[in-house]
């Protein structure tokens, strides 16, 4: 989408959820609500939801920095889309998620190949970044893998596959399949890419 896109789609979120029960939607959503404010986990910090004009934060925000459109639109639509699901531990690709079949190859430009670029070639180094990104690592699953919990009931796996002589390094970027029930195709693919492009930045120096 773009940037006026992402606008539009900020004011009717705000909109939609000025006109729900905030304590329904916090107790849906796994968020905290108090004072007037939504406090959940994203992407491994805090994020702050201030009603009446629900405007959002970093807990821990630091000078000059700013919440982007693009992850509060994602904040916005998981509170408005929350049905109160946990986690299912069943993981599916992009492409089985209803509509993303059309996208797949869009998503794998987007999220996969760099994310094999960055880890495929260098065993380790995804097991060493993964935990500074709230990662949980996974044995058994790939060369190596990680659960993420993106947000209070979203799961994300990466697997890390690092090939041999016969198969090229690959990266595979995997949702708990009752993210459906709370974004919407382009939501997800974002929340795909925005934690790939965190956890590569998490590299420097690893």
């Amino acid at each position: 989408m773009r940037v006026d896109d992402y606008k539009n789609a900020q004011v009717l979120a705000i909109q939609e959820l000025k006109a729900l029960d905030p304590e329904q939607v916090a107790e849906k959503s796994g968020a905290k609500w108090a004072n007037g404010q939504f406090s959940l986990p994203f992407m491994n910090r805090l994020a702050l939801v201030t009603a009446p004009d629900y405007g959002l934060t970093w807990a821990d925000q630091k000078d000059g920095e700013e919440f982007s459109l693009t992850d509060g639109v994602l904040v916005l639509h998981y509170l408005l889309g929350a049905k109160g699901l946990e986690p299912q531990g069943e993981m599916v690709a992009y492409r089985q998620i209803p509509g993303g079949e059309f996208y797949t190859h869009a998503f794998r430009r987007r999220a996969e190949i760099p994310l094999t670029q960055v880890f495929g070639h260098k065993p380790g180094l995804f097991t060493k970044a993964a935990p500074l990104m709230g990662g949980e690592l996974k044995s058994g699953l790939g060369d190596e893998a990680a659960v993420f919990r993106v947000l209070p009931h979203l799961d994300i796996l990466l697997l890390i596959h690092h090939g041999d002589e016969e198969f090229d390094p690959d990266g595979q970027v995997l949702f708990d399949k009752n993210i459906v029930h709370y974004l919407n195709i382009e939501d997800v693919a974002w929340l795909g890419s925005a934690l790939v492009y965190r956890l590569m930045g998490l590299t420097k120096g690893l």
